[in-house]
């Protein structure tokens, strides 16, 4: 009776392994930044809805007062809107501005300071036709209105 020694191969080899972690690492180096884009452009699309949203309530609060309301700090709610969002994407804020843009003119706007927190828009001046939507750097601006009034230049408060 003879025995042999014979070894059985149980598990994978160091190349095999190696192989599969470098294949992962692949998948990983694609699929990251395609989910960080997905996520990133998920929370500007919340941000748009938000800053829609809170137009409708600046328009329903000068329906209901007469007039739009003074202008605020960024973060800061309007007085007398009821419903403004708190929870923008990106740790940012919302900044209602209430200006007088010269020539007896008045322009309202929202604005959000997108992922860098940073103000790219300029200040006291329109940046929008109203109604509309645009896109300074990583901003985004809703210009709710314009109008006559007799602020002549800055914040109306």
């Amino acid at each position: 009776m003879t025995t042999s020694n014979k070894r059985t191969q149980a598990g994978f080899t160091l190349i095999e392994l190696m192989i599969v972690m470098v294949i992962l690492g692949i998948l990983a180096a694609i699929a990251l930044p395609t989910f960080a884009s997905m996520t990133r452009r998920a929370r500007y699309s919340e941000a748009r809805l938000q800053l829609n949203a809170a137009a409708k309530q600046i328009q329903l609060y000068r329906l209901e007062h007469g007039s739009y309301p003074p202008d605020t700090n960024s973060g800061v709610a309007p007085a007398g809107v009821i419903e403004w969002p708190t929870d923008a994407p990106f740790d940012s804020k919302y900044d209602y501005d209430h200006w007088g843009i010269g020539n007896n003119r008045c322009y309202v706007q929202i604005g959000f300071a997108g992922e860098s927190g940073v103000r790219a828009y300029p200040v006291h001046q329109k940046v929008a036709e109203a109604g509309t939507l645009v896109e300074v750097e990583d901003n985004l601006v809703i210009a709710v209105d314009e109008y006559d009034c007799g602020v002549s230049a800055g914040s109306v408060r």
